[in-house]
């Protein structure tokens, strides 16, 4: 099949029309609240593991129980602005992901220690960004990128400040890239 010059540029600008639309509907209907959400929870929860140690990590699992429900407020509030088909697809492969990932452990006995364990569950999500921006917009793809190398960098090469290192550069990030979004994003 040979197409014009013309059709090829017709093409190509109906692929930026619809990526721009994108980025404002995502802009415009509440995308960045779920990065300023996840970054402060992440933040916290590796405030709560520097100071308060394992039991610091118990409350973690309560922010993200807590995490949970806040991102399905922001998704019914969106559900009322966005008309979507819902992504059936996506959302399975999502959570195809997430069981494995629970799975994993389980059958390899875990983590060696609740730093890998974080970093673990911290990559795991990165993934899920990585899959979200391959399947609808390139940031979340470099969203992932940027924080799992972080996470990884943190975890082998500055191990004695990993938790500050992952309150500070991975849940800034998260908490960055939604104001870029939110402010920037045209």
């Amino acid at each position: 099949m040979n197409i014009s010059p013309e059709e090829a540029a017709r093409a190509l600008g109906d692929i930026e029309a619809s990526r721009t639309t994108m980025r404002v509907v995502i802009r415009s209907h509440r995308g960045h609240y779920h990065l300023w959400l996840w970054g402060s929870i992440w933040a916290a929860m590796a405030l709560l593991a520097e100071y308060l140690g394992l039991p610091g990590m118990r409350i973690a699992n309560c922010l993200v129980l807590g995490g949970f429900a806040a991102s399905a407020l922001i998704i019914l509030g969106q559900k009322t602005q966005v008309r979507s088909t819902g992504h059936k697809r996506f959302v399975g492969m999502l959570a195809a992901i997430v069981v494995f990932a629970f799975v994993w452990p389980l059958v390899l006995r875990g983590p060696a220690n609740p730093k890998s364990g974080f970093a673990y569950s911290a990559l795991v999500s990165m993934f899920c960004y990585i899959m979200a921006g391959i399947w609808f917009d390139i940031y979340l793809l470099w969203v992932g990128l940027v924080v799992s190398a972080l996470i990884l960098t943190g975890l082998f090469f500055f191990p004695a400040i990993f938790w500050w290192w992952i309150a500070v550069l991975c849940g800034g990030t998260l908490i960055g890239t939604g104001f870029y979004v939110r402010f920037f994003w045209r």
